[in-house]
Parts: C-alpha cells; sequence; structure tokens
C-alpha cells in the first residue's frame, strides 16, 4: 500500500504538466476565436444618395373620346348622257390608183413546180404537210469562196399528191464572216436564190390532211448555208 502511495505521488507533477498544457491549449483556441478580426461588411450603396425634396408628380392622362364617327362620304353621281345629236360631215377620201403590177418586191424569188389540182388551198389543215425527201441545193463556187453565211425560208405550196406547186423565199437573214451577228436583207448574191429555189422544188411531202382528205395547205422551211 505505502508502495502505491509512492508511486501516486512520484507521478503526479507529470499529470499537473499535461493537464496545464491542455487547459494553456484551450485558452489559447478560445483567445484566438474570441479575437479573431470581425468580417467587414458591405459598403451600403444607397446611404450616399441624398433624399431628394421635390416630389415626382404624375399627371393624369386625359382620355379623348370622340362622339360620333364621322359621316361617309356621299355616293358619287352618275353622269347621264345627254343626247347631242350632229351630223358630222366627213370629207370623201380620194384613193390613188396603184399600178400592182410594177410595185418592187426584191425578196420574193418564186419558183413553179409540176403543178397540181386546182382545189382550193386550206388555211388550218388538221394535219400540216409532213416531209419525206429533202433535196440539198447545190453552192455556188462564188458563194463557198466568198464564205457567204446565210438562212432562207422558204415558203412551199404543197398539193394533195405531196408535190411542192409553188415554192418562193419569205425572209433572208445575213451572218457576218464569224456567223455572230446578222440582219435582214432583201436579196442575196452568188445565186444562192436561185438556188435555194431548184432545191425547193424537188422536196417531197405527205400532203396535208383536213376532215382525213388530203388538201392542199403551205409549209416554211429554213435551208442554212455556210454553217
Amino acid at each position: 500500500m505505502q508502495q502505491e502511495l509512492i508511486d501516486i505521488l512520484n507521478e503526479l507533477p507529470y499529470r499537473i504538466k499535461i493537464m496545464s498544457c491542455m487547459i494553456l491549449a484551450e485558452l489559447l483556441m478560445l483567445s484566438v476565436i474570441l479575437f479573431w478580426p470581425a468580417k467587414q461588411k458591405d459598403t451600403d450603396y444607397f446611404q450616399d444618395i441624398e433624399p431628394v425634396d421635390d416630389a415626382i408628380t404624375m399627371e393624369d392622362v386625359a382620355i379623348t373620346t370622340q362622339r360620333s364617327s364621322p359621316p361617309p362620304p356621299p355616293t358619287p353621281q352618275v353622269p347621264v348622257p345627254v343626247p347631242n345629236d350632229q351630223v358630222i360631215e366627213e370629207e370623201p377620201i380620194v384613193l390613188e390608183e396603184l399600178d400592182l403590177q410594177n410595185l418592187p418586191n426584191p425578196i420574193e424569188q418564186t419558183g413553179r413546180g409540176p403543178g397540181g389540182d386546182s382545189d382550193q388551198i386550206a388555211a388550218n389543215p388538221t394535219q400540216s404537210p409532213s416531209l419525206v425527201r429533202i433535196v440539198e441545193p447545190t453552192v455556188p463556187q462564188e458563194a463557198k469562196k466568198a464564205n457567204v453565211k446565210a438562212e432562207i425560208w422558204v415558203s412551199f405550196l404543197v398539193n394533195t399528191e405531196g408535190n411542192v406547186e409553188e415554192a418562193s423565199i419569205s425572209r433572208i437573214k445575213l451572218y457576218d464572216d464569224k456567223g455572230e451577228s446578222y440582219e435582214f436583207v432583201q436579196s442575196i448574191n452568188y445565186g444562192l436564190a436561185e438556188a435555194t429555189i431548184e432545191a425547193a422544188l424537188r422536196w417531197k411531202f405527205r400532203p396535208a390532211k383536213k376532215d382525213g382528205e388530203p388538201v392542199r395547205a403551205f409549209t416554211e422551211h429554213i435551208f442554212s448555208f455556210g454553217f
């Protein structure tokens, strides 16, 4: 028993040291918590605004109303024609006599074929003439040397047998050497018109039909040279 008391007394200073250390540590933590600097509050942005004594007043908006809608526009009056019968004397028109036989027509080059019947020509046939045989014109050497580029429109009168009864030139389009620009002319040189008509008279068609019957009718085709 005595030995135990002695051991307790020997250990007492050590325990006192441990306890004192713990107490100091707790005091240090408390002091840190208590004396930690407080967070600065946000600046109040409205504290520098000076109060305004003048009061803002809003006047009431006056709503205007229209008592009644405007009257509709008056209906336009229909003009009443006033009879005014007046006889206007017109001067007679005097027509000069024209010499139809001597009128110039340089573009027309006409050729007649073997002929045909004397039936009336159908203006609007049910079925137009259709080609069966094409004969190319013989281009003269002069036209080849001159490098003539042209298009010639030929009007064909086809009879009921499909033969060319008549062929005539209706238009001539003459191109430049490059074949780009062109102009319509009244005549063409180097014998191209004659060669065109000679070949056109040898073309063969299926005759036009109207109501299932063959009729005489016109058709048109283009002859090209130099292209």
